[in-house]
């Protein structure tokens, strides 16, 4: 490999790592350990991280096509059924709003899929227009309602994807950054913001907006508005640490950054042909900002591992030994992989 590999070169070793480290082959069926920092030796299956894998890989299906990697995505579907014994849910809607999303884009139009999207709709709490984040809980968050209501829009239901994308920036937009906070639990809105947020919100608003005329009479339009706002939005966010986006450690939070850097580069590509002035300036923050984080976390790489967050290098200890810090690491560098595919395809 030269010694500035081209960004599906990146995208494949990053790739390779994961396959090789915590992927496991059992007859026609896979998944992958999820090892964590704190307890190396501990061997777990983890359903949200699983969600991200299978969605990953269809990333890179779609960057360098592979029939060895379709059957794999088979297998690992496959493992998923058995190990949630043919349920494919778990009690958090968030989660399997994520697997549903996983799901859809691996190219599994399922059974399993279309369960997912019933029971999201049957959960939207009309008390409060919202999806909460499990079942009892009463806790209504952005990482539960931006992919819940883009597998409804995904599955047919678009007219619940638009109210709950609306109950979003009605309660969740934050004036003063114009950011996604994290949620409202007991009527009190949770101020944190999370990359994972802002990336499945603006995926959401892609989604909502196809087909937008450009026309401020067209309903869809308010979704390419909300969108690229929401990317101008996160540059300035960023803008304070040379383009890096904020570090959220091991565990969950290893997968945030690489989900915003994915819906990034979707936006990318949705407003690469645009004449719209707007649309312009928010593709070329969202190319800016992708190609900055995919360019750290491979300097930062050590030994095959990429850190947990890309300001130092990675470690063979710690957060950095995640399944999910690795997955996270990865989905960014297919993101930044997507956008050289645009420019060649």
């Amino acid at each position: 490999m030269d010694a500035s590999p081209s960004t599906q070169r990146r995208a494949a070793a990053a790739e390779r790592a994961v396959l090789d480290r915590y992927l496991h082959r059992y007859g026609p069926v896979a998944w992958a350990h999820a090892a964590t920092g704190d307890r190396p030796a501990r061997r777990t299956w983890h359903y949200w991280w699983h969600a991200h894998l299978l969605h990953v890989l269809a990333d890179a299906e779609r960057n360098r096509p592979d029939p060895r990697r379709r059957r794999l995505l088979r297998r690992l579907r496959r493992g998923v059924t058995l190990r949630t014994l043919g349920r494919w849910t778990t009690p958090f809607y968030d989660d399997i709003a994520w697997m549903g999303l996983g799901l859809f884009s691996s190219g599994a139009d399922t059974r399993a899929l279309r369960k997912i999207s019933r029971i999201l709709g049957e959960a939207i709490d009309p008390a409060h227009g919202a999806l909460p984040w499990s079942v009892g809980s009463d806790l209504y968050n952005a990482p539960a309602n931006a992919p819940g209501a883009a597998v409804l829009a995904l599955t047919g239901h678009r007219a619940e994807a638009v109210a709950l994308a609306g109950w979003m920036a009605s309660t969740l937009d934050d004036e003063a950054t114009g950011l996604v906070r994290d949620g409202v639990e007991h009527g009190v809105v949770r101020s944190e913001l999370w990359t994972y947020n802002q990336g499945a919100t603006i995926g959401l608003e892609l989604l909502l907006g196809e087909a937008a005329l450009g026309d401020d009479a067209d309903p869809a339009w308010r979704h390419v508005r909300r969108a690229r706002e929401l990317i101008l939005a996160v540059e300035g966010w960023c803008a304070a640490d040379d383009g890096l986006f904020p570090a959220a450690g091991g565990g969950d939070g290893g997968l945030f950054a690489g989900i915003l850097a994915r819906y990034l580069a979707e936006a990318a590509a949705e407003f690469a042909d645009s004449d719209d002035p707007g649309s312009e300036r928010a593709a070329a923050a969202a190319r800016r900002l992708v190609r900055r984080n995919a360019d750290a976390l491979w300097d930062a790489r050590r030994d095959g591992l990429f850190p947990a967050d890309p300001r130092r290098s990675a470690a063979a200890a710690g957060d950095d030994l995640d399944l999910s810090v690795q997955l996270g690491a990865w989905i960014t560098l297919e993101a930044a992989a997507s956008l050289e595919r645009g420019l060649t395809s």
